[in-house]
């Protein structure tokens, strides 16, 4: 009764570490490690890196998991280096199994010792020392009760149902793989699967050989959790975690033969390496379980492209998330200043035939297009797609520092107009949707069609800036004093409400706005003949500082 009771409380301190450890480590480390994450977008190399630290620090790979998700969810980095810095952080959750195979009792009293003064110094009260101390007392909660796992192994080891029971256990390759497979999706952890079977193998009623199916089933478990738990996601958050599970199999899977000749032969696989390297079991199985991680990181590197393609079609992104990415940029153009500065010209395009797209909640049902995106969708995805056009530009100068900088500063500057108004728009149809239907003038629907039709031709304009294009569109867009002013008196006729003349008056601001900076701030892409410098003194003016003016 009394080993049972010391496992059991065992189990509720090692539990109670676990959660300790990763909920005030995330607090104390998440911003640092989120800019190290971030950082890998920019400097892919650093991804190993980065991903190793992170694990080693949270000793939670869904820690990790969480903090790039959001990453990548924000494009601050892409889905290629997610894949690679999370194999990594598998790895850096290794210390914990290596740690936990040495002698810790010692280690766990000193640490309670050393947490008990620091709660008496009030340390646990201070921002600046609180988490630390906390996560140290959950290590010390951790090590302390897997030595009392470890005492109630040993003082039932040789117990008829425990041997009988471990017996089965491990009585069968496919029996091991089973046990760790469904511990892990329980626990959600590959490495806490590992830690707890520790004991087992230090009182030698698990051989080395048992252990490492363990591992490679756990690690199969772990990776197929990751999956399920994703369910509710889609797009680019659901192929990171789908090409985590997949790794993980993946590798499990090409380990397990070597692990299998072991049966056979005593001197090839995981095991042997293991016991070349120390004698002491624990300390084998915590070198295998870091081999097992390295053979994730082997699989992210060499099969990562066909993973990430059946990530992709197992799991394409929702028609938003589509519409939030750049359908032309991509990292490797970068190196060729020629062929990056087309791409963002081509986007740019895309985006001004995309402009109409923010009018058509306004339009009658039967005119408008059913494949065109909800207000606030298009509004928000083509923000994103602009800032991913400024992102790029900007390591478009980075890496080529001797572009022409007259060329480089339009191209900003028509980026920068671009977004202005987008960003208009979106406001000009918000605010005329404020108004109820009923309380619209008839006149509202001959103002959103006309606008329209103006959108449409930006549109072919800019994939054809030629000087007699810009031209009707001067012509279109040129001052009309007269016309505002009846469009406010038409719109302001319908309007009941002092809440809907506001509307109305802001509407008509916004449209005199917008008028005025397709007129005079064309956001449309360079010319061919542009390009070469044929650039009229229009098009060579400073931007505003906010980007238009009233």
């Amino acid at each position: 009764m009394s080993a049972a009771a010391s496992a059991c409380a065992g189990l509720g301190l090692f539990f109670t570490g676990i959660r300790l450890i990763a909920s005030h480590l995330r607090e104390l480390a998440s911003g640092g490690i989120r800019r190290l994450l971030s950082k890998t977008f920019q400097h892919p190399a650093i991804a190993p890196l980065a991903g190793l630290v992170a694990g080693a620090l949270t000793q939670s790979t869904s820690a990790v998991t969480f903090i790039t998700t959001g990453l990548l969810s924000a494009g601050a980095i892409s889905l290629s280096v997610a894949v690679s810095t999370l194999a990594w952080a598998n790895v850096g959750t290794s210390v914990l199994v290596l740690l936990a195979s040495l002698d810790v009792h010692a280690l766990a009293l000193y640490l309670l010792a050393l947490i008990g003064l620091a709660f008496f110094n009030g340390l646990d009260q201070s921002e600046q020392f609180r988490h630390i101390t906390y996560a140290l007392f959950g290590l010390a909660l951790l090590l302390l009760g897997l030595t009392l796992v470890k005492a109630a192994v040993a003082e039932v080891n040789n117990e008829f149902w425990v041997r009988e029971f471990v017996a089965f256990a491990a009585s069968g390759a496919p029996v091991s793989l089973l046990a760790g497979f469904v511990l892990a999706i329980a626990l959600q952890s590959s490495s806490i699967v590992t830690v707890l079977a520790l004991p087992l193998a230090a009182e030698g009623l698990v051989d080395l050989h048992a252990m490492t199916l363990l591992i490679l089933g756990a690690c199969a478990g772990s990776g197929t959790a990751v999956i399920l738990v994703s369910s509710g996601l889609e797009g680019p958050t659901r192929q990171l975690a789908m090409t985590q599970g997949m790794v993980r199999g993946v590798a499990s899977l090409l380990l397990l033969p070597f692990v299998l000749i072991e049966s056979r032969s005593q001197d090839f696989g995981l095991a042997p390496l293991a016991a070349t390297l120390t004698t002491h079991l624990p300390t084998q199985v915590g070198i295998v379980f870091l081999v097992v991680q390295i053979g994730g990181v082997v699989v992210a590197k060499l099969l990562r492209r066909p993973i990430l393609m059946l990530a992709a079609w197992a799991a394409p992104p929702s028609p938003a998330e589509a519409l939030s990415r750049s359908a032309y940029l991509y990292d490797e153009a970068i190196a060729d200043p020629g062929t990056a500065l087309e791409l963002i010209r081509l986007e740019q395009v895309r985006q001004l035939q995309a402009l109409p797209d923010y009018l058509e909640d306004l339009r009658d049902p039967q005119e408008r297009n059913p494949d065109a995106p909800p207000l606030n969708t298009r509004a928000a995805a083509s923000a994103a797609v602009a800032e991913q056009m400024d992102e790029f530009l900007s390591e478009l100068l980075a890496a080529n520092p001797d572009m022409s900088s007259e060329h480089v500063f339009d191209v900003r500057r028509r980026l920068g107009d671009l977004k202005a108004v987008q960003k208009t728009l979106a406001e000009f149809s918000a605010g005329l949707a404020a108004v109820p239907h009923e309380e619209r003038s008839r006149f509202t629907h001959s103002l959103v069609e006309g606008l329209h039709a103006l959108l449409v031709v930006v549109g072919e304009a800019s994939a054809d800036p030629s000087p007699d294009t810009k031209l009707f569109l001067a012509e279109l867009t040129a001052e009309r004093g007269p016309l505002i002013d009846r469009v406010r008196r038409e719109l302001l006729e319908g309007s009941t409400t002092a809440k809907d003349r506001e509307a109305v008056l802001s509407t008509v601001l916004l449209l005199e706005r917008l008028l005025w900076m397709l007129r005079e701030r064309s956001p449309l892409p360079l010319g061919e003949k542009e390009k070469e410098g044929d650039k009229s003194e229009a098009d060579m003016q400073f931007p505003a500082d906010n980007g238009f003016a009233s």
